[in-house]
């Protein structure tokens, strides 16, 4: 059974966040926290803490409407370990030869307005010789649908295939959503492995599914935040299942109204 706890709207309706409990999805509950924005009303930004930070923090001092944490990051030292380019200028790229080949998908922000897009080492070396100076990127993995379609996933022993929380952004019907699957609490959310999570946005709106989607850091990162309701999902890093337990972070995505 699913039960639909809350619905959220934004300025003008534009921006609605919605919150999913199903007692048996994939045989386990899960729980499921996503925000769905209009394009034409919002602008897009990826931000480097420059530290680690709580996704929270730095959605309040941007005076974002809506935030969701961002790619893989080193926890001791910081910042991103996939490529990161904030408005032409790089911050970071991808480190570790396992890192290049399951980085495949990346969130490209260009004068405010968010895509979902593969990636590449070849697509990493072009950006790194020609950035672009109003265009930001965020390498992550794996990308999960492409044009409607399911992408082959890359399999990892224990991040694949065990569930985990997770955090994705997907293109809908011409709107950009955030997407957290909270997890690692028995009985509550279970999380969901990579397979799950690409069968579950098929399968949204009857079937309809999205247009492209990639996933981005999960497990205690995943966080979801919204102006006027605060922490949303229950981040799992103290291993309660409230809103308090979120982990600080070396990068994030958030919306701002135009």
């Amino acid at each position: 059974m699913c039960v639909l706890f809350a619905v959220s709207c934004g300025v003008n309706g534009k921006l609605a966040s919605y919150h999913l409990h199903y007692d048996d999805l994939f045989g386990s509950p899960q729980d499921i926290s996503f925000v769905e924005i209009n394009p034409g009303k919002y602008k897009f930004v990826v931000i480097d803490h420059k530290a680690l930070k709580r996704t929270s923090e730095v959605a309040a001092e941007a005076g974002a409407a809506a935030a969701i944490n961002g790619t893989f990051y080193n926890m001791k030292k910081g910042g991103s370990v996939c490529y990161l380019q904030i408005d032409g200028i790089v911050a970071d790229t991808t480190k570790g030869d396992d890192m290049k080949l399951r980085t495949n998908g990346a969130v490209v922000v260009r004068k405010g307005k968010l895509s979902v897009v593969p990636w590449s080492q070849e697509k990493e070396k072009r950006f790194i010789r020609k950035p672009g100076r109003h265009t930001s990127v965020m390498a992550t993995m794996p990308l999960l649908i492409k044009d409607g379609y399911a992408v082959e996933l890359p399999y990892y022993k224990g991040f694949s295939d065990k569930r985990h929380p997770r955090s994705v952004v997907f293109e809908k019907d011409g709107k950009i959503c955030l997407m957290v699957i909270d997890g690692r609490s028995k009985g509550n959310a279970e999380g969901m492995t990579l397979d799950e999570v690409q069968r579950y946005l098929q399968s949204m709106d009857g079937g309809k599914g999205c247009k492209n989607a990639v996933n981005l850091d999960g497990g205690g990162s995943s966080t979801l935040w919204t102006v006027k309701d605060g922490v949303i999902n229950h981040p799992s890093d103290n291993g309660k299942f409230d809103n308090k337990g979120e982990r600080r972070v070396a990068n994030s995505i958030h919306a701002l109204q135009r």
